[in-house]
């Protein structure tokens, strides 16, 4: 309700209770234990001497002591620091007391720093932010940006920084882990508590990292870059979106943003949601940016040394340390991997694409290139098939009579031009070294050429409709045939997944198009409907509601399996899931017969 007095109107201001006062407070040498001036959540060791010095703490809360327990080195902190070793933070409940000890190595002047993050006092804040509004996108950013918890919500006293954030392009993502409590059961304390360390004890001006994921997935805003509009998800960089330079990787804090997971991992994983929410970060990242997380770049060491380093980083890639933790360390290869295949999905797995015509013309689009067609040139039977090499820099077009023909880089490896078949063929498949291929005959018959194994066929057996395509296995140790009644018949390591043989279709079934990893496939009716077997189903063209349809052709698999594409008779192609629409040409007055994807998914 408003209130109106005289000409002021007085409207609600949304308010809440805040995050406890963060207090900090220097207790200094505290052999023989000294107090706390509040009850202390956390606290920071340091000392003067030797890393690998055995340094204990305990604390004491509530009539007793805990046990001791060693002050773990924090290398993102001690780098730089001029033979200061830094301690990672250690947690305490309500702790009245702290003590220390050292039981090996050289050590000198071990000061204590106490914080609360927990058991200060609150204060009702306004909710909401103002400032001015983040630039929405870069470049072709298509992966959607996570959601992130502002400075502001998970309590940061902005009297603690100091100085201007600096900015730099970003080119390099780095990973850590904060070596702090696993299981935390405040991680918003724990954040506040580094954001005290890294500026009250260590000096620096900020939060060193650039952004911190708990255990729950949740994805906290770290360094402070500006202020933004209410309701905008804060992006860690400047209008023109340049990064802020953190304090997380001496030598390499210019140029890349640095993203810590909240625990240590020395001995453990992190759990999946906040894997998966690193991922999200790291993908909206490197896709807004244009990083290549697959791939390496030259980096420069402090000591003026030129390596070359990943693009998506372990903390130890570039400095002597044991952050992120030898277990999450271990699986950096296949992060790099399902982050890249974040990105491909979200710009379309397919780069381009050729479409094969029955008068022997070839259409490429997007970045597909032509290597020729046999277009202008006598066939003896129409073409109704082709199939790329896998450096997609050629391929293959097959004749109704089984004769091929070679373009780009493609090799000729045999024919079945010259001999007298049974049944036409009807299909082909290039195996997956690119050195060979299958072709398939409409009872089945399979004629194998170059490394292509011949693994069973059904040239011997009475089938109840004709074979009318094929799909060759990810380790072209087998395949599948497709009936025009949707029968499937499995050879070599393919397995049977289902088939639609037993029900009656409303149109027969055209082609198929098999999962990457050979879980389950896909079956396309003239009519456009879509039958899927231990995958996903994206769509089908009925499902559309187009009229006129001129009827299916033939349908292919994106590279990750979260997608396909579906070629017209009459040359139109339609998309579904994560299949990217690259162009189509009408097959006028031939008929569309097959298509050929280039794969943009990185090569594990």
């Amino acid at each position: 309700m408003l209130t109106t007095i005289g000409l002021v109107q007085l409207v609600p201001v949304p308010m809440a209770w805040g995050a406890p006062q963060t207090r900090v407070a220097m207790v200094g040498d505290a052999r023989g234990g000294r107090p706390s001036p509040f009850p202390a959540s956390h606290f920071g060791i340091r000392w003067v001497g030797d890393e690998e010095a055995i340094v204990q703490v305990r604390s004491h809360s509530g009539g007793d002591w805990t046990p001791w327990r060693q002050v773990h080195v924090d290398h993102d902190m001690t780098e730089g620091a001029g033979g200061v070793v830094y301690g990672s933070l250690v947690v305490a409940e309500r702790a009245e007391r702290v003590e220390t000890r050292v039981v090996a190595g050289e050590v000198r002047e071990v000061k204590v720093t106490a914080f609360d993050t927990r058991y200060g006092p609150r204060r009702l804040v306004r909710t909401g932010r103002t400032g001015n509004s983040a630039k929405a996108s870069m470049s072709d950013t298509r992966v959607a940006q996570p959601g992130v918890v502002t400075r502001a919500q998970w309590g940061a006293d902005e009297s603690m920084r100091k100085g201007t954030p600096s900015f730099a392009p970003l080119s390099r993502l780095v990973v850590h882990h904060t070596d702090t409590l696993n299981g935390d059961p405040d991680p918003g304390a724990t954040v506040r508590a580094i954001y005290a360390y890294h500026t009250q004890s260590r000096g620096w001006n900020d939060i060193g990292y650039n952004f911190l994921v708990d255990e729950q997935g949740r994805i906290y805003e770290g360094r402070y870059s500006r202020e933004y509009a209410a309701g905008t998800i804060p992006t860690g960089e400047d209008a023109n979106g340049r990064g802020v330079i953190g304090a997380h990787a001496e030598g390499a804090n210019t140029g890349s943003a640095g993203v810590a997971l909240l625990g240590s991992f020395s001995s453990r994983r992190p759990t999946g949601a906040a894997v998966d929410a690193l991922e999200a970060m790291l993908a909206w990242k490197a896709d807004r940016h244009d990083i290549n997380v697959t791939g390496s770049s030259s980096f420069t060491r402090p000591d003026g040394s030129v390596v070359s380093l990943p693009n998506l980083s372990g903390h130890r890639d570039v400095k002597s340390t044991a952050c992120p933790g030898q277990p999450f360390y271990d699986t950096l290869p296949s992060l790099r991997q399902d982050v890249a295949a974040r990105i491909a999905a979200a710009h379309g797995t397919t780069k381009g694409y050729w479409t094969a015509l029955s008068d022997g013309r070839v259409f490429p689009f997007g970045e597909a290139r032509s290597f020729g067609s046999m277009e202008g040139h006598r066939l003896n039977a129409g073409i109704i098939g082709m199939a790329a090499t896998t450096t997609d820099g050629g391929y293959w077009l097959l004749g109704g009579d089984g004769g091929i023909f070679s373009f780009g880089d493609a090799r000729f490896h045999g024919s079945t031009g010259s001999i007298r078949l049974n049944k036409p063929i009807v299909g082909m498949a290039a195996t997956p070294s690119g050195n060979g291929y299958w072709l398939v005959a409409s009872d089945g018959g399979i004629f194998a050429f170059g490394d292509a194994g011949f693994f069973g066929s059904t040239g011997s057996i009475r089938l109840n409709k004709p074979v009318v395509g094929m799909a060759p296995t990810s380790s072209g140790q087998g395949y599948w045939l497709v009936a025009s009644d949707g029968g499937i018949f499995a050879f070599g390591d393919a397995r049977f997944h289902g088939s639609t043989g037993s029900i009656r279709l409303n149109s027969p079934v055209v082609s198929m198009a098999a999962a990457p990893d050979g879980s389950g496939y896909w079956l396309i009716a003239r009519d456009g409907g879509v039958f899927a077997f231990n995958v996903p189903f994206h769509g089908s063209i009925p499902g559309l509601g187009v009229s006129n349809y001129s009827g299916a052709s033939v349908m292919r698999g994106t590279g990750t399996g979260r997608g396909y594409y579906v070629l017209g008779l009459d040359g139109g192609v339609v998309t579904f899931g994560d299949a990217k629409f690259h162009g189509a040409r009408s097959a006028a007055p031939a008929t569309a017969r097959d298509m050929a994807l280039l794969d943009s998914l990185p090569t594990p």
